[in-house]
């Protein structure tokens, strides 16, 4: 209804106002649009009662009252706007028993964040079909996604997205493993750092100290009361061998060393003989008895199982040694507690024990060398030779050449040619063992010289020149082994 007014006329009783019906009328048509609009057309159904601040007008099923606004009756849009507290206070969202709080990306699909109502966490999917679908990562540092392509999880940094290591990852993945040496590693190999590239790198298990390859020696030397043995190869042998009324056996681990003979008299003479200044005593049995006298000035007492010697003359202080002198200086005892040092010189050395001095030389010459005879030092000690010697040091380069020190020798050159004199003695000493043995030969692959040598291949052999080879006569130096380690011999 349009809004109608009471005309009341321009002056009072002037009769140009509406008449008491008229008025009437209007009144009842306001009043019956109020119990239209706010109510049920019989009864008003707003009641404001006694508000409070913040409170709206709400519906109780019954009338518009006074009341909280505690409960959406549908979708809320924010238009725009935000969800704010005041004065710090928390925002609490709280679903009833095991409701969730379900976040959504756009308007359809589910929610794939949420807080699930039966255990509190919260839950999502940050999952992405490949890299290129990740978001920009400078807006998203921090963040961890998983991408399904490559079935790896990311971390978002300020550069890039990290791909974080699993169980399922290899450790090449470290940025200080390169698992791509030498083609990538291979049986029995060990990672190892190189120093060089800062990284660690699959290299074989053979050079650390304490340590070696796959196969190593069970034993380097091994000494006995005679003889000595050292293991020359990863499967080297050593055999324990049973002597004289001794046998050996092993069973699992354990070496057993058993004696087969019997033991000898238990009764035995307690000495064989015993000398003395002037005559001696041999036992002459088991219970043979030594009865020791005082000489002047000496007496003898036994009590229990001690001997005692008692020196019953009035003792003199003496002085042990005068003077002494050497080749040059000299020295003179002060007191009679006086010390004299004996000390070796050059390629000498002292050695006292009890009462004897033995002065001992590093290297002494031979001692069963006769008239004519020519030493020559082997690195360790003089050896005898019959005639003026040459010593020859051979050292192998690889397998295809020796290298010869001495005589003149260029130590650099591959197979060099040796010229050697008649009636002179070589040394030909071989450093490389049982690797490359050297035969003295008429020609390569040919007859062995046999005349003046002597000696071991692969050790040391000694090779004096007969005087009837003639000058100019060549022979060779070969490797057993490698043929092409080959040199000359010319007589001179």
């Amino acid at each position: 209804m349009a809004k109608q007014n009471l005309n009341i006329g321009s002056s009072a009783n002037d009769g140009t106002g509406d008449s008491l019906r008229d008025g009437a009328i209007k009144l009842n048509s306001v009043i019956d649009e109020l119990y239209t609009n706010l109510g049920n057309d019989t009864n008003l159904q707003i009641n404001v009662g006694t508000p409070a601040a913040d409170q709206f007008l709400k519906w109780n099923g019954a009338q518009f009252a006074e009341g909280s606004f505690n409960k959406f009756t549908e979708d809320v849009d924010v238009n725009g706007q935000k969800i704010v507290s005041a004065s710090n206070g928390d925002i609490t969202v709280q679903p009833n028993g095991s409701g969730d709080i379900k976040l959504w990306a756009g308007g359809t699909g589910a929610a794939l964040t949420y807080i699930d109502g039966d255990d509190g966490k919260l839950k999502y999917s940050n999952h992405f079909p490949t890299t290129g679908d990740l978001p920009d990562v400078a807006t998203h540092h921090g963040m961890f996604a998983y991408v399904s392509a490559d079935g790896k999880a990311r971390v978002g940094t300020s550069a890039a997205w990290v791909p974080l290591l699993s169980e399922n990852s290899g450790i090449g993945l470290l940025d200080d493993v390169d698992m791509t040496v030498g083609g990538g590693p291979s049986d029995g190999q060990v990672l190892k750092w190189s120093a060089t590239n800062s990284k660690w790198e699959p290299q074989n298990d053979e050079t650390a100290a304490g340590g070696g390859g796959s196969t190593q020696n069970l034993f380097e030397g091994i000494t006995a009361d005679t003889g000595s043995t050292t293991a020359s190869a990863p499967t080297d042998v050593l055999t324990v061998s049973g002597g004289t009324n001794i046998s050996t056996s092993i069973a699992g681990d354990t070496l057993t060393i058993n004696m087969t003979g019997t033991l000898g008299d238990p009764d035995q003479n307690l000495y064989s003989v015993i000398g003395s200044d002037s005559g001696n005593k041999t036992a002459g049995s088991a219970t043979s008895t030594i009865n020791f006298v005082g000489g002047t000035g000496i007496s003898t007492a036994i009590s229990g199982d001690d001997l005692t010697i008692t020196n019953d003359s009035p003792n003199v202080v003496q002085e042990v040694f005068r003077t002494i002198t050497g080749d040059s200086g000299t020295t003179t005892a002060a007191l009679a507690t006086s010390t004299l040092d004996i000390a070796g010189g050059t390629g000498a050395t002292t050695a006292a024990t009890a009462n004897t001095l033995t002065v001992n030389v590093d290297n002494p010459l031979p001692s069963d060398a006769v008239r004519h005879d020519n030493a020559i030092f082997n690195g360790s000690e003089w050896e005898k030779v019959t005639t003026p010697s040459i010593g020859l040091y051979f050292t192998a380069n690889g397998d295809a050449a020796y290298r010869v020190a001495g005589g003149g020798v260029n130590d650099s050159t591959d197979n060099p040619t040796i010229y050697i004199y008649r009636g002179f003695t070589y040394r030909l000493d071989n450093s490389t063992g049982n690797a490359h043995p050297i035969a003295l030969r008429q020609s390569a692959g040919g007859s062995a010289v046999t005349d003046g040598v002597s000696g071991a291949q692969n050790g040391v052999q000694y090779y004096t020149v007969p005087q009837s080879v003639a000058a100019g006569t060549t022979y060779v130096y070969q490797c057993t082994m490698h043929s092409a380690m080959v040199g000359n011999l010319t007589v001179v």
